[in-house]
């Protein structure tokens, strides 16, 4: 009965300060959102300071990896330089953010997911410099670019472009200790890392024969 007696007295204080709190919240980004329109640079640093992980958080749930959250912080950071004065309740200021996070972050995975498959396998040997080399020579040269690459780089090169049948992008995710959404632009990269050193030691056997 005790319990039930001090529950609504303690369910009314937190609910109290809450309110003090977010009160407060709501006065503070007013002053900053006032004090970034006025060219206060300690101002916009102070806003990114507090809602930079609000962004980044935003875009990790929409899917994307640590290199398109930064993109995406980016992103956010420059649309707010220009319509921060469009703001009309600058108490709003965290939902707007994260609402535009979610759309930037939705807008680049969508363009990731259109690339993703336009770097296949092959496209690391499409231009190769060296191409009047054997292909036995050819084959040598990649390896040698596969073994320049990084651990994780050489496994999900393997497990999904080389390996037949291919592993899905869950299975490596759950191997790698990674989420999903992150294979496609992590193999995306890899390969593109794979296509640089393979072009840059076919360019030196080229030159040597």
């Amino acid at each position: 009965m005790s319990w039930n007696a001090r529950g609504p007295q303690c369910d009314t204080h937190c609910v109290g300060e809450r309110e003090v709190r977010w009160t407060a919240i709501r006065k503070r980004d007013r002053q900053v959102v006032a004090r970034c329109l006025q060219g206060d640079e300690e101002a916009w640093a102070e806003l990114w300071k507090t809602y930079g992980p609000l962004v980044k958080v935003t875009a990790r749930r929409a899917g994307c990896d640590e290199e398109e959250c930064r993109d995406v912080l980016q992103r956010v950071a420059l649309i707010a330089l220009q319509n921060l004065e469009r703001l009309r309740e600058p108490a709003k200021l965290p939902a707007w953010l994260a609402g535009v996070a979610r759309f930037q972050a939705l807008e680049l995975r969508r363009k990731h997911r259109q690339t993703e498959e336009l770097q296949p396998w092959s496209a690391v040997t499409e231009h190769d410099p060296g191409a009047d080399l054997d292909r036995k020579h050819q084959l040598t040269v990649l390896h040698q670019a596969m073994l320049a690459l990084d651990a994780r780089c050489r496994r999900l090169i393997r497990r999904l472009d080389l390996k037949d049948p291919k592993d899905s992008y869950k299975e490596v995710a759950q191997d790698e200790g990674l989420s999903p959404a992150s294979i496609g632009p992590i193999r995306r990269r890899c390969l593109e890392r794979l296509r640089k050193i393979f072009t840059s030691l076919s360019q030196s056997s080229a030159a040597k024969h």
